[in-house]
């Protein structure tokens, strides 16, 4: 199953993308998260300490460019999954290998085309190549989306707040994704306070045909244990999202795949 996570900003998709690998991985699956955002956290979600080693940064020197009969361009890894994990990836919590796009090391370094890209190929040979789970944490801007860089997913997750905004963004999240051809776009509702935050977002989606896979509660509990820097899913144990986010994860895994 891989699994592209999207959302507004602030709407708590890292945080699902980390446990939902977390959890996973505690169920004895192998799970490969790709932190897609160049300012990133996924690290600290999967409980790895602020001061720890991140992972070396992704790079299209890992591409292979070549033409096909149409004359057009192509890219493609001249390398296996295996060697990128090896080279690029690191060992976190529950049985969760990371990988990461990295931040930018200096502004006006222009565009980041070709990490977007080997991101992209990076999951569609680990659809060739891997049985396990891979999780891609896709940053707030549509700008991946544009690139297709989740084009080979199995399951678009679009995370929604009951407010119009963040709604707004699923809905052009969803359009690109359906442009995409991916087969299983679906929605979670998270921070949600009582049963009218729930219709709201039921309602919404509703309107644009959207399946509502979850709904996750507002819970101090996470964000609470959150402010260490690193999130301890021990901490958390007792946490009605965390149970939601359980329930998320088995109802992901039952999804058809493309």
């Amino acid at each position: 199953m891989k699994i592209a996570v999207c959302g507004k900003g602030g709407v708590g998709k890292t945080t699902i993308s980390g446990l939902l690998c977390r959890t996973l991985g505690r169920r004895g699956i192998s799970v490969l998260a790709i932190d897609g955002d160049p300012n990133p956290n996924l690290a600290l979600t999967l409980g790895i300490a602020p001061q720890a080693a991140m992972p070396k940064a992704l790079t299209s020197k890992l591409l292979e460019v070549y033409e096909k009969e149409d004359g057009k361009k192509y890219a493609k890894l001249k390398v296996s999954l295996a060697e990128v994990m090896d080279t690029y990836g690191i060992q976190t919590n529950d049985n969760v290998t990371l990988l990461a796009v990295g931040q930018p090391e200096h502004a006006a370094t222009g565009c980041m085309c070709g990490t977007h890209t080997t991101v992209r190929e990076i999951i569609h040979t680990a659809l060739e190549e891997s049985e396990q789970v891979t999780l891609l944490d896709l940053e707030a801007s549509l700008e991946q989306m544009k690139r297709g860089t989740s084009k080979y997913v199995d399951v678009l997750l679009c995370v929604v707040e009951p407010y119009y905004r963040s709604m707004e963004a699923v809905a052009r999240f969803q359009r690109l994704g359906q442009e995409l051809g991916i087969t299983n776009i679906v929605a979670v509702a998270n921070k949600v306070k009582n049963a009218a935050d729930e219709e709201a977002i039921r309602q919404f989606c509703a309107q644009t045909a959207l399946p509502v896979l979850g709904i996750i509660p507002l819970d101090a509990t996470i964000s609470e244990a959150d402010k260490n820097g690193s999130l301890q899913i021990d901490d958390i144990s007792r946490s009605p999202a965390l149970q939601a986010i359980s329930q998320l994860a088995t109802d992901l895994l039952a999804l058809p795949k493309a």
